[in-house]
Order: structure tokens, then sequence, then C-alpha cells
């Protein structure tokens, strides 16, 4: 859709659609422009030729639209309209001369569109706000709370709280002897364990964490003869005001004089823990981390790259790969398929990033292919690197993208440690039945060196790289790009790509199997040859001599003519199948048998194919080089990163937004949401779910995605007016979606730039499958044995996990990408550091 300051030349626009592709479009466009300043000539062609790019998307209105929609049958694919939205295709056919990009967008903006009456109500509450001079948020005193607040739970991501011994919920009376004094202080417990206790005051006492405390437990020696005296001295730990109630946790010291009073406390806790209630918050809290992030973890599109110290040099030496981060880590091989991370995150520029002092070591990493007679060489440069030389910035940029290799990263640095790749036991030690082996020893030698990882996330876009080819290029300046070219190295240290483990969710198995195939589709007669790679009576992956052309959701007819030999029984030619996804390489596609109303034919031979063979046949799914190394390194990245993440539950009909992940640290966006947030467990999300975003965006998405469905992203942006001297600051939030085009975008993120404080988020919505019950098994089981129906709402509460969204922080991406100017950066990057260390202080 045209940019809100071009709408004042529409009739140029319009007058000019019928011409995009004629020979006179230079001339009359010189006409029809000529008393325009030649800025605006440049946004006006720039913008007809968007409009004018060809355009294969499929058209689906159905749940978009206030209409019956109905199929429409256009070069060969099948598209879902309404009246409105034919009318309006059939007369952008006429105008455009064939379906382009512009048609596309003036379908999806009919009048009755949703999203379209959306956003002028939306406009129309602003403007409304802006007349009664409302528009600008008030600061709230400390004591009151906002009518409009939307809380959400904090998950922390690797965060087990293991506890040695089980407590049980049980008052009794006891009395405190404080620094050997004679007088003694009332209290009672209500919480035990043979570790400690949590006890509360009956009058307030002024207490120090880490002083000694002695004990008596009278309420017990009451009913036993414990011998104790002296008491039994206890450690406080901690201390919680709750109201009016003071409360303090404390820690038995080690006695041995004590050992039978520890016997005897064992003792009664096993006789009386059905009696009373065992207390399982920390288990339950173990558990819902656990289940979070395993449904986090497999849908990332974050491609972590563990990088071991040897001999004081990094060296990359393993990458942990989901379905949805293998495309980075196909990216990064060479022509003898080994990974070049050796060479991206070199010793320069990991000491730039440890140097950074903000939450998150990260920077913006740009990097394209050149083939010189078979071999592949690569070229990257981070921001910083670029920042020197404003020439060279123009030459990368403006050359780099107009390559197909071009690719922009979120690159992020973290720290870790061996030590945390074990997960610590969430259940108490008496109550397991035996004790866990842990890593092993191959394990541990091969992870000992690791101190880093880094982060890469994939966030080029199309409408990104339209942008970063408007720079410049000086043809003759080429050879400079040579000083960020990457050597090939005599000898590749080698980097394993581990697979994540989780629960799989594949309705059937995969076996290996190669036979001949022959491919054609309906707009193409002429055959391609291929082989199968594996197989399942469903679908097939299939790799192809030469690319192909064709994309998700075409249809194939495939025919089988080496099975065919050995089956009279079927007819293998002709096999109706879907496209499902093509590999980076178009070699390789994954397609699924095409149902209709009669059965499909390939399946019903390849299901007698492996009724009859299964045992000759092999299974797709690989055995781990290493057993128990994907576990390691999945808990190094959980208690290292900081990403943010939210959880879409479905609850009846309604989706709902209200538990979100934070990492070891967080990031800026975890920051701005805790400004007005009350309790530190939790975060008010009320800004980014603001106008019904949950429902009108996310949820509709979630209704048309299936589980292995790539993410949908959009870009969530937070512009934060400057702090005063009592004021908090004033957040406003605005998606990529609600711009009218990516000029009016452009024009916002410019404004925000000069004048406020910006922050802008990539959010990835992936929708989930069921939870990784395998995975918790241990933790549920045991709170079944204490409390079923707590069992059961955890459970219910993973159960109606939908989706999950990734947001990765791209606010250093955003001003390169709309061709903001140098000085005016670092003015906005000097206020936000400053932002950020005053609002450092209230986070969570």
């Amino acid at each position: 859709m045209t940019a809100a300051d071009l709408q004042q030349y529409i009739g140029v626009i319009d007058r000019m659609k019928s011409l995009l592709n004629s020979a006179d479009f230079d001339q009359v466009f010189s006409l029809l422009t000529s008393d325009l300043p030649k800025s605006k000539q440049f946004l006006l062609k720039m913008e007809l030729k968007r409009m004018a790019q060809p355009c294969n998307y499929f058209i689906d209105l159905r749940g978009h639209v206030d209409g019956d929609v109905k199929p429409y049958d256009y070069m060969g694919k099948t598209h879902y309209m309404d009246e409105n939205a034919v009318k309006v295709f059939e007369a952008g056919l006429k105008q455009y001369g064939s379906f382009t990009l512009g048609l596309y967008e003036e379908v999806l903006n009919t009048e009755n569109n949703f999203r379209v009456m959306h956003r002028k109500q939306t406009e129309d509450r602003v403007r409304d706000a802006l007349q009664t001079n409302t528009a600008k948020l008030s600061p709230l005193p400390d004591n009151e709370e906002r009518s409009d607040a939307n809380y959400a739970t904090i998950i922390h991501f690797g965060n087990y709280n293991a506890r040695r011994d089980e407590r049980m919920h049980y008052s009794i009376d006891i009395e405190l002897e404080l620094d050997n004094s004679a007088k003694r202080v009332r209290a009672s417990t209500t919480d035990l364990s043979v570790s400690g206790s949590k006890i509360k005051l009956q009058q307030p006492i002024k207490g120090v964490i880490g002083s000694i405390v002695k004990v008596h437990f009278t309420g017990l020696e009451q009913e036993f003869v414990l011998g104790l005296a002296d008491g039994v001295s206890y450690k406080v730990v901690d201390i919680d005001q709750q109201s009016n109630n003071t409360y303090w946790r404390l820690q038995r010291q080690q006695n041995e004089n004590e050992q039978q009073f520890v016997e005897f406390l064992q003792n009664f806790i096993n006789a009386n823990k059905r009696r009373y209630k065992v207390n399982l918050d920390n288990v339950s809290q173990s558990m819902l981390s656990k289940g979070y992030e395993q449904f986090y973890l497999p849908k990332t599109n974050t491609l972590p790259v563990f990088i071991a110290v040897k001999n004081s040099q990094p060296v990359p030496i393993c990458a942990l790969t989901t379905d949805y981060n293998k495309a980075v880590w196909q990216y990064f091989l060479d022509e003898q398929h080994q990974a070049v991370f050796i060479s991206i995150c070199h010793v320069k520029r990991l000491k730039r990033l440890l140097q950074q002092t903000s939450l998150e070591m990260s920077t913006t990493l740009y990097s394209f292919t050149h083939a010189v007679k078979g071999k592949l060489f690569y070229y990257s440069a981070t921001r910083e690197e670029l920042s020197e030389s404003e020439a060279l910035k123009e030459l990368f940029l403006g050359f780099g993208s107009s390559k197909p290799s071009w690719r922009v990263f979120h690159l992020s640095l973290l720290r870790t440690n061996a030590a945390q790749a074990e997960i610590p036991s969430t259940i108490p030690e008496q109550t397991q039945a035996k004790t866990e082996t842990g890593l092993s020893s191959l394990i541990k030698n091969f992870i000992q060196d690791i101190r880093y990882i880094v982060n890469l996330t994939d966030i080029t876009g199309s409408d990104n790289t339209f942008w970063y080819q408007t720079y410049p290029v000086d043809q003759q300046k080429l050879k400079l790009l040579a000083q960020f070219g990457h050597k090939k190295l005599a000898s590749q240290p080698p980097c394993e790509a581990v697979a994540v483990q989780y629960v799989n969710l594949r309705s059937e198995s995969r076996y290996l199997y190669k036979t001949a195939v022959t491919i054609s589709d309906n707009e193409n007669q002429a055959e391609l040859n291929g082989h199968s790679r594996d197989f399942s009576s469903k679908g097939f992956q299939l790799e192809t001599v030469l690319p192909v052309r064709f994309q998700k959701g075409d249809l194939l007819l495939l025919n089988l003519p080496d099975m065919q030999k050995i089956s009279s029984k079927y007819e293998l030619q002709a096999l109706p199948y879907e496209v499902m996804a093509v590999s980076k390489s178009r070699t390789i596609m994954n397609l699924r048998a095409a149902e209709g109303t009669e059965p499909h034919v390939g399946r019903l031979f390849f299901q007698q194919l492996i009724q009859n063979n299964r045992a000759k046949l092999t299974l797709a799914e690989e055995s781990p080089k290493y057993p128990g190394l994907n576990v390691a390194l999945r808990n190094l990245y959980l208690n290292s990163q900081h990403h943010f993440a939210l959880y879409v539950h479905r609850k009846g009909i309604r989706y709902e937004i209200d538990t979100i992940a934070k990492g070891s640290t967080g990031n800026s966006l975890h920051t701005l949401l805790s400004i007005y947030s009350k309790d530190p467990a939790k975060l008010d999300v009320c800004l980014i779910l603001q106008n019904h975003a949950t429902s009108l965006q996310f949820a509709q998405q979630l209704k048309q995605m299936k589980r292995f469905d790539n993410p949908k992203p959009s870009e969530l942006l937070i512009t934060v007016s400057r702090l005063t001297a009592t004021d908090k600051p004033n957040l406003q939030c605005r998606y990529d979606y609600e711009f009218s085009s990516e000029q009016a975008k452009q024009e916002y993120v410019l404004n925000a730039l000069q004048h406020n404080v910006l922050f802008c988020y990539k959010l990835q919505l992936s929708r989930t499958g069921r939870p990784d019950t395998d995975f918790i098994a241990p933790e549920l089981s045991y709170i079944s044995a204490y409390a079923l129906h707590k069992a059961k709402q955890l459970e219910e509460e993973l159960w109606s996990v939908a989706g999950v969204i990734d947001a990765i922080d791209i606010s250093s991406e955003l001003p390169w990408r709309f061709g903001a100017k140098t000085d005016l950066i670092q003015n906005h990057d000097q206020r936000k550091l400053t932002l950020l260390a005053q609002l450092q202080q209230p986070v969570a």
C-alpha cells in the first residue's frame, strides 16, 4: 500500500499502473513528475517498481474479511476471495497486466478487510485522544495500579529450584533464642524439613541474614522426648515481609550431637507427609520451566554455536540445530560441507563484543558469498566494522544486498562454562529410586573447554533487502571489499551439528531408500529426473539433479519406474504430491501425498512396502555421535541465553498471552515492560498486546498454521519519550502491519530516531505441538503422588500452549536499513544507553 507521504501523488501512481512494463514508462513518468523534487521522483519510481514486481503469493481471505469467501482459480492456483476482492483483482489485472505485488496489496486492503477496519478504528481512537489531549500517559503515583494492566507470569529458563529434602507444611510452636540471650521469642513453623524450616514470627524483630539463632521446639517437646535443652542451631538465610507478618527462612547447622534429632525429623516427616501437605512449590516451578523450555527450544530460529578456548584461541566445536535453524547452519557450510564459523567468530570480533557494557553483547552481522572455480568464499562484516568508513559501509551493503546469498544476522555473545551442562535434581533426594549418573566422561571431556556461545539469528527479509539495495555502489571500488573476505584455511577444525532432543511428533517413521523418480508439473510438460532420499507412506524427500523452480504448495506428478517393476498391483504413474518445503540449494524437496476423493495410490503402495519389509528398511533417524551431548548443550544454552519468549495459550475459543520466559539476564524488552510492573515475579505486557494484538494478529495466524510451518515474522517498534527529572518514560508501541507501507514505516523510524529512543524487535510466531511429557515425567510423577489435582492442573496448563513467540532485539539493524545518517544514529544510541542505564534498577 502506498506510503502516506506519497498519497498526494496517488493520481500519478494510478496513471502509471498500466505503463509499468511499457517502453513509454520513463517518458510519461518524466512528463507527469517534471515539477516534483528529485527526491520525490526517486521515491515515486521506487514505489512503482516495487508495485510492478511479479507476485506468486496465494490470496487467502478466509477469516480476514466481512464477506462470503469462495475459491477463485487463476493461472493454475486457487485463491480464496470474496466478491469485493474478486472485483479488485480482475480490475487490477487489466491495469497491471499481470498478478503483481501492487495488485496483491490492493486485494488485501479492501474496505471490508478486518485488519483495515481495525486500523481505521485505531486511527480514529488516536485522533480522538490527540484532540482531547490525553494521548500522553501521565506518570502514576507509586501506590496506584493501572486499570489496564495485563500481567504475565515469568518463567525463568534454566532455573531449577532443587531441594535436598522434602518440605512438609506443618505448624508447631517454637521459641527463638537470639545472640545467646536468656530472653526467648515466640514463633511458629509454616513448613519443616530435615535441613531447614520457614517460620512466622509473632512479633516484629529485627533480624540479620547470616546470623545464627537457637530454635527450641516447644510444641514437639510436649509430645516427644527430644533431649534438646540447648536448642538446635539454625542460620537465617532469608527474611520476607508480607503485609503485617514477618517470615524467616532457616537452615539447620551441622552438628554431630544432633544426629538423633535428624533421624527423628526424618521419621516424623515420613510418617506424617500423607497427613499434612508436602510443599510442592519448587518441584512445580521446575516442571513448568522444563515444559516451557521444551516448547521454545525446538522452535527457535537462532543457531547457538559453542566456542571452546584452546591455546588461548576461540574454536567453534559444535552447534545446536533444530528444524528451524538448520538453514543458518547450512548457509555457513562451504563447498566441502565444512562449517566456517571459525572465520566468522574470530578473536578480534569476539573481543569487541566482550567490551560492550550493555545488557546484551550483540551486533548485526552482514554476509554474502562469492563462488569462484567451484569454491565458495565468504564475506562478512559487523555493524561496528562497517561504521569505521561510511564509503565502505555503503559499498558493502549496496553490493552485498544485490547478491542472492545476502544475509543479515543478529549476532550475540553469551558466557558459559561446563558446570552449567548438568540439570540439578528437581526432586528431593530421598524420594528417588536411584541416583542419576549425570554426564559421561566422554561428554565432560568434549565440553570442558567451552567458554562462549555465539547466537546467530537470520533477520533477513525481502523488504529489508530492498532498502539495502538503495545504497549507492561504485563499481570501481569493489576491490576494497576484499578486506572483508575470509581466507580459505589449510586445515578447518571440525564443528559438529548436534540436533536438539525433543518429543518426536512425526505421525510415522521415515525410512532411508534411494530409487529413481521422474517429476512433472501441470505447467511444464518436460520431465525432471531425481531420486528419493527417504520415504514414509505419506511423503517423500526428493533430490533432483538440477535446481528446481517449485515453491511450497505446488502440485507435482511423480513416476516411479523402478518401483513399478516390482509392483503389478499399483499403477505408479502420475502420482500427485504437494511440495511442502524446498532447500536453499533448490535440489531437495519435501513432498506430501496429495489426497483426493479416492485413496492415494502411492500411499497404499508404500504402506504395503513398509509392512512387508520393515525389518530390512533403515530408519532415517540417525544415532547421535556423542550420546547425551544434545542434553548437555541444551542446558548450557538455556542457562546462558537472554531471549524474550511469549507463550500463547488456548483457553476454549479464546487465545491469551499470560506467560513469558526470561533467560539468565533478560534483554531490553524485559527492562521496558518492568517499568510499570509492581510484582517482580510478573511483567505487564499490556503495552505490546494493545488493540487486541493477541486475537486480531497472533490468534488469526495460529488458526491457519500447522505445527511444521515456518514461523510467521512481524516487527514490534517501541518508542520511549525522553526521561525528565520526575516523570516515568512514556512508551508507545506499533507493529509493522499497522503501517500503510514500508515508506510510512521508514518515516516513523527516522522521526523516532531524531526525537525519542527507538527499540525494535523481530517476533517469530510458531505453532507448538503437544508438551514433551517424557522430559517432565519425574516431576509430574512426584507431584501426582501427593496432589493429583495439582499435577492435572499443571499438565493442563502445558497442554493449552498453542504457540510461542520468540522476540529478537534488532534495534541496531533498523536505522541502517532505512538509511539513517551517521550523526543521527550516534546521537540516538547515546540517548538509548542513558535511558537503559536509568532503567537498570527496577529490572526484575
